[in-house]
């Protein structure tokens, strides 16, 4: 058995234990010390066991499976880094590492509460996860060694993945996802306990899932923009999103934490419904986990229907059994409470007395909309694929099902809609009074419904773009762009009311930016102009009006195997880009390897893709003629803006959360011996 093997049995041995340790809890003396030290063992036999692994790569030990699968001697130095993650057996490796270091950290940090009962609770959910991914690690077994005579060098990653940033992107999403097991743990631990039977808070335990929740939103929209980014320029798909079921698998747990955000602000009377959305966004992390893995749906991203797949389902429906009943069971004793004490909270939910409240529920249902049509888009063709397997295994790649793209846009331009509305409550200025904005959203909402209703009489013109919901919801977009603006600015000149703070910088350029890339999602992805065309040397072609390409030389490289044309970009009657698009054969993994030309402007890119290559007359002068496909995707600019605004709004909010734990950790101590000294006092008050 191999050492990588070995400490990945240590690590599950030590995690079992520390479970039934904490289970017995409390019936045996001194049983926090003795956990905690198994939680070191564990946590510590499995980051050894990663770091195993980026030895074995880098050092090219070819005689395990997984190293020769993902690497080769002439690899990079980064690309052997990503070689840790980039295939199954390694990301689920890589993923078991990071969920021992949280809970490691957790119970670190927590250290002197366990006898908190949420504490308590929450070290045992945690545990149990970490346990349930270093299951499916072991059945995927990272550290198989090859039988037979070792290889010489490796196969090497798919082409594909030969780029710096399959280093970057895999690592950010991971690490996102390992991060929403803190609060999934502790929101779920605290549906537990009754409000009346809970202690004091704990500064530290809010804290760490507060900065724990921030870092994961933080990191998977890092993560997503840099995976469309990587799609749209290295891998030559013509655009950065497509439905993809990995793609929108990944967006599902983003999307659950931003509506934790927006409950965070309008369900403060309603623990359960807020703390819901972000114990199931982990929920949705194990499933997005199973969608890559499972292979029972076709994806450019899926791996093949292995053992894996079965025991990814049973761990993301484990999660999900687990979480349902707690989180109902929680639900019901809070409406009993609440009806003993005849309260009104569960219908504050539904209070329309505060304008800005309305709009950020409106806000709410719109991203849970966009949720909810994510999750059907990608369960229900998985379960009736799982069904078509269990009925013919022979045939089941030729009878797999999928969801239609037009099914995802309608619930993303429904909640688009919803999501611009309440843009304009929701970020208050004094210069416009609420009647007003409601007359502005009208006009701009007859204009839309105007340029909608054009776009279905007249499908071959661009009303700006070819798809009516998106000509219908462009005014309102535009509109809200420019309120946020003015907005902005006014607040910067101190000319709106209420003190400057970071917190509120921070929403506005959260929204700012969102209304940004809403616009630029409108324009982009409804593409105006698409060109499939066949070129010989020299010939030029218009793509759109204004706009032509040149090709201006065609070559192909026999040692290489590589197809390469040299496009001139021309607006008017000025060259305004030069460049080039080629494919490259790789003969050993049968695949053809595109790099794609994109010419950028502000206002829209040309995007310009080598799709097919002839040699139409062979010899010492041949002539070659090439296929060529074109998109023009205006002001896609727009994307990259507001992902950036986003990405830079959360980063002070996250600081402010830093500061806060922080001042949780230096402040822990006292809290203690505070909590020790009543402790003491309550004891010396009971009567003989």
């Amino acid at each position: 058995m191999d050492l990588g093997t070995i400490l990945l049995y240590l690590g599950a041995g030590a995690i079992i234990l520390d479970i039934t340790l904490l289970l017995a809890g409390p019936r045996i003396r001194g049983y926090e010390r003795s956990s905690l030290l198994l939680a070191v063992i564990g946590s510590l036999s499995a980051i050894v066991a990663m770091i195993w692994m980026a030895i074995l790569i880098f050092t090219n030990n070819f005689q395990y499976e997984y190293v020769y699968s993902i690497t080769e001697i002439s690899s990079p130095w980064w690309l052997k880094i990503s070689g840790i993650w980039a295939g199954q057996s390694g990301s689920l490796l890589f993923w078991t590492a990071l969920s021992f270091i949280l809970y490691l950290g957790f119970r670190l940090i927590v250290q002197g509460y366990e006898d908190d009962v949420i504490v308590y609770r929450a070290s045992i959910l945690m545990a149990i996860q970490s346990l349930f991914i270093l299951a499916n690690t072991l059945v995927s077994d990272p550290f198989r060694l090859i039988s037979g005579a070792i290889p010489v060098d490796g196969a090497g990653m798919n082409p594909l993945l030969r780029t710096v940033w399959n280093a970057i992107h895999p690592p950010i999403i991971f690490i996102g996802y390992a991060m929403i097991m803190v609060p999934f743990a502790i929101k779920l631990a605290g549906f537990t306990v009754r409000s009346e039977e809970r202690a004091d808070a704990i500064p530290v335990l809010d804290s760490y899932s507060k900065l724990m929740t921030g870092f994961a939103w933080a990191m998977l929209s890092m993560g997503i923009a840099i995976g469309g980014y990587w799609a749209y320029i290295v891998l030559g798909w013509g655009g950065y999103w497509a439905w993809d079921p990995v793609e929108t698998s990944s967006l599902i747990p983003w999307l659950l934490l931003t509506a934790y955000y927006h409950g965070k602000a309008v369900l403060k009377d309603n623990e359960v419904i807020r703390d819901s959305i972000l114990v199931f966004a982990y929920v949705t992390v194990l499933f997005a986990t199973w969608v890559t893995r499972s292979g029972v749906l076709t994806s450019v991203h899926g791996f093949q229907l292995t053992l894996i797949s079965w025991t990814m389902l049973a761990t993301v429906l484990f999660g999900f059994i687990l979480a349902t009943l707690i989180s109902v069971r929680a639900g019901y004793v809070e409406l009993e409470d609440e009806e003993e004490e005849e309260s009104s909270d569960w219908k504050s939910m539904f209070s329309l007395t505060n304008v800005r409240d309305v709009s950020i529920k409106i806000s709410l249902i719109g991203i849970l909309i966009v949720a909810a049509v994510s999750v059907i888009g990608v369960a229900l063709p998985a379960g009736l694929n799982m069904a078509s397997y269990f009925a013919d295994p022979v045939n089941f790649g030729d009878n797999m099902v999928s969801v239609g793209i037009e099914f995802f846009r309608a619930g993303f331009y429904l909640g688009s809609f919803l999501g611009i509305v309440s843009v304009f409550y929701c970020m208050k200025t004094a210069m416009v009074g609420n009647k007003r904005k409601g007359l502005f959203i009208i006009v701009l909402l007859l204009i839309g419904g105007v340029l909608g209703i054009l776009t279905l009489l007249f499908p071959g013109q661009a009303l700006p773009t070819f798809y009516w919901p998106a000509n219908a919801l462009l005014p309102l977009g535009i509109g809200a762009l420019a309120y946020l603006i003015i907005v902005f600015v006014r607040t910067m000149a101190g000319k709106e009311r209420g003190p400057f703070t970071m917190r509120r910088m921070g929403r506005l350029m959260l929204h700012l930016g969102l209304v940004f890339l809403l616009v630029g999602v409108f324009f982009s992805e409804n593409i105006v102009y698409e060109t499939n065309r066949s070129y010989f040397e020299n010939d030029t072609s218009e793509i759109a009006p204004g706009i032509s390409i040149s090709i201006t030389e065609i070559s192909y490289y026999f040692e290489s195997d590589r197809y390469v044309v040299q496009v001139v970009v021309i607006e008017g009657e000025q060259v305004v880009g030069i460049g080039y698009t080629t494919i490259t054969r790789d003969s050993e993994w049968d695949s053809l390897i595109h790099q794609v030309y994109v010419h950028t402007t502000g206002a829209r890119d040309v995007f310009i893709a080598l799709t097919a290559f002839q040699d139409v007359d062979p010899g010492p002068d041949a002539i070659y003629q090439v296929g060529i496909h074109t998109k023009v995707l205006p002001f896609i600019s727009f994307v990259w803006l507001g992902t950036f605004l986003m990405m830079a709004a959360i980063l002070p909010m996250i600081g402010i959360e830093l500061s806060g734990m922080q001042n949780a950790i230096r402040s822990k101590e006292s809290h203690l011996f505070d909590d020790e000294e009543k402790d003491v006092q309550e004891v010396e008050t009971i009567p003989e």
